[in-house]
């Protein structure tokens, strides 16, 4: 995995040209996001892993007690000064999470993709999760060729893309841990019956419960 220093001002400014505002399409999934966690948790403590700018964060706070970490300093300090009450931490999830308390929801947005060892990660998210608690994860993912396609043409613009799973595999690595899988979908994530039998899009997005 690279490190921190490869994800510095200048990254930030390939991957989001908008000078750190949200794009249409990522308000649009985040609220997504929000409404399917809230069917599961109204409230508690939330660490959002590789919390970059703080965007995503912002839009679940309230009503949760914001947590977050990122490998990046440069995004932590950004975070920071959107988030002031937030708790956060530059490290790496592979480096296990350094709060003292456990989590109502983890989140992993954008995040897994970029890990040498994912299954060392879901199993740290495990282990500070409450029982019942949620992990929710967003990922490209390859489980066919349109995917595949698609990939090419978008996601392998990012050389810090290491970790190229299908939905069915990260869903494994996630169960084998300890998580029951209750809510998975591809984007565009609407109607979601439909994608989740059609799953033509690389974007993997999946809510799984600590069990």
């Amino acid at each position: 995995m690279p490190d921190g220093n490869a994800y510095d001002q200048a990254y930030y400014a390939m991957s989001r040209p908008e000078a750190g505002r949200k794009s249409l399409v990522d308000t649009l999934r985040d609220r997504y996001i929000r409404r399917h966690v809230l069917r599961f948790r109204q409230t508690g403590r939330l660490l959002d892993i590789g919390c970059g700018l703080g965007l995503f964060l912002q839009s679940m706070t309230p009503p949760f007690e914001p947590f977050g970490t990122d490998i990046s300093a440069y995004a932590v300090a950004q975070a920071q000064q959107r988030l002031p009450n937030a708790k956060l931490f530059v490290g790496s999830i592979l480096d296990g999470i350094p709060f003292s308390v456990n989590f109502d929801v983890i989140t992993a947005i954008n995040v897994v993709e970029h890990l040498e060892q994912p299954a060392l990660a879901v199993a740290a998210i495990r282990e500070r999760l409450q029982l019942g608690g949620l992990f929710v994860a967003h990922l490209p993912t390859i489980g066919n060729r349109l995917q595949a396609r698609i990939y090419r043409g978008s996601y392998d613009a990012d050389p810090t893309h290491i970790y190229r799973p299908s939905g069915r595999e990260f869903r494994g690595v996630a169960e084998a841990a300890g998580f029951k899988t209750v809510f998975e979908t591809y984007s565009p994530f609407a109607p979601a019956l439909v994608w989740r039998n059609l799953p033509w899009h690389p974007a993997y997005l999946a809510i799984f419960q600590a069990c």
